[in-house]
């Protein structure tokens, strides 16, 4: 039984706590005009560096302070603003990006004879002043090579074999390079099949069809899906994922795509159903890790081991406060319960102290439900809050486990954009092609890999797999 002592020692350890909010805020504040400030000077000094150690500028040369000024682009104040609502330039706050300078591959030496006014012929050079100009060699016309592979039949054993060559993929007319420049075409530069054809064309004169460029797409997702497939079976293992998924359509028909994420691995699986079976079929259904997500109801049928996202609560408790006055305490009551939370977890809790402070949070969120409001946006809220009760808080007990589903929604922010370009998958092989690639490149990203180099490893492993399999594992509806 909780005791009036103890209840008073918890209201005076959350009025600790939120003295402490508004004395980190506080902080931060002044911290945050102390950082400006250091980047104004940031700024000047960078400038002033750039003058006098640029590759074009001579060392005798000499420049006065509103001189730099002007050569460094002025002062962020006077930037005039854009009629199209943005600003030029970096973001207000960001330190700028500077390019490394390459090492040269060559050095040419550019001598003048005599001077082009008068004539005059020179008697040597007076200092050099160096460029570097970074190019890319001329498009090279497409290699065409015959692969004459030889068969062979066993005496011992009567199987037949045919002899393979990494840069000869077992079916089709393209090579490796063309079949992975196709699919990186489409699924990272977002260009139709059409312009990849045209691309095709007007830089190494091979000529293709728009439906040419298609199956060597297809061609690439079908020789990446065994790795599409290990995938899968690293993200079974994990412990935390991170689970979203957002419309799409089929054949002009209603589908989704699912995103299942870790810190090093991404996999999305286009089905037509938006139900529980997605997550077993892709998790399996004996998966015991945290599956951090939103509210839809698809989660808690799938697992009872759940992170719901505090950033989609908080948004909704903030909507909610605008549209109905008795919104607002509510909201800044969330919203401080969770900086507080997220400031006490910054420090090394004990297993029993990540439990009190879970107790302790439980009784706040409980204290909110029960508020007495009149129907509307704020009772649809609280009763949100009660049904999401027992997954609001995984995220004290389990360090590894976000409070936010935010890595998730970034890894759909690929797919809603070419959802915007291609409007609609024709069939189960597009379905297949665009589930593949894109959770081999986001993984490929995630682990610092590049893109291109990993399409060709794939192509020249010659595992790809028969067309006929070419489609989702598992066709649902409803």
């Amino acid at each position: 039984m909780v005791t009036d002592e103890k209840v008073e020692q918890l209201l005076e350890r959350i009025t600790a706590l939120e003295n402490r909010v508004d004395e980190l805020e506080q902080e931060n504040a002044e911290l945050k005009q102390e950082n400006q400030q250091l980047r104004k000077e940031n700024k000047r000094l960078r400038a002033k560096v750039r003058w006098y150690e640029g590759p074009h500028t001579p060392p005798s040369k000499d420049q006065s302070e509103q001189e730099e000024s002007s050569s460094s682009g002025g002062d962020e104040d006077d930037e005039q603003p854009r009629t199209d609502g943005g600003t030029p330039g970096r973001k207000s706050g960001h330190d700028p990006e500077w390019r490394d300078a390459p090492d040269p591959d060559r050095e040419i030496e550019v001598t003048c004879d005599c001077c082009p006014e008068c004539g005059e012929l020179f008697d040597e050079s007076a200092g050099v002043s160096p460029r570097l100009v970074e190019e890319i060699p001329d498009p090279q016309p497409p290699e065409v090579t015959q692969y004459n592979r030889h068969h062979y039949e066993c005496h011992f054993c009567g199987s037949e074999t045919v002899a393979s060559h990494p840069d000869c993929p077992d079916e089709g007319q393209f090579g490796v390079n063309v079949i992975a420049q196709a699919a990186l075409s489409r699924y990272d530069h977002r260009l139709p099949y059409r312009k990849i054809s045209d691309r095709f064309e007007q830089l190494h004169g091979l000529e293709l069809s728009g439906a040419s460029t298609w199956h060597a797409t297809e061609r690439a997702a079908r020789a990446g899906r065994c790795e599409y497939e290990q995938i899968r079976r690293q993200i079974q293992q994990a412990d935390v994922v991170h689970i979203d998924e957002t419309g799409i359509k089929r054949d002009g028909e209603q589908a989704w795509i699912w995103t299942f994420t870790t810190e090093i691995h991404t996999l999305y699986a286009v089905r037509e159903s938006r139900g529980s079976d997605v997550p077993k079929e892709v998790l399996g259904e004996d998966f015991v890790g945290t599956v951090i997500c939103d509210g839809w109801t698809a989660y808690p049928a799938f697992s009872n081991h759940l992170q719901r996202c505090w950033a989609h609560i908080l948004r909704e408790a903030e909507d909610a406060a605008k549209q109905q006055a008795e919104g607002e305490p509510i909201y800044r009551a969330l919203r401080q319960l969770y900086v507080a939370l997220q400031t006490r977890l910054e420090s090394d809790l004990t297993v029993r102290e990540r439990a009190e402070l879970q107790r302790v949070a439980r009784r706040e969120l409980e204290s909110l439900i029960e508020r007495s409001v009149p129907d509307g946006p704020v009772a649809t809220l609280l009763g949100k809050i009660e049904g999401g009760l027992d997954h609001w808080l995984t995220f004290i007990g389990e360090p590894a486990v976000s409070p936010t589903n935010n890595a998730a929604e970034s890894a759909l922010r690929e797919p809603v954009v070419l959802r915007k370009i291609i409007g609609t998958l024709r069939n189960d092989r597009g379905m297949f092609v665009h589930e593949t690639v894109l959770s081999l490149l986001a993984t490929w990203r995630q682990q610092g890999r590049n893109p291109y180099e990993e399409l060709r490893r794939v192509v020249s492993s010659n595992e790809m797999i028969s067309r006929a399999h070419a489609v989702p594992a598992v066709e649902t509806s409803g």
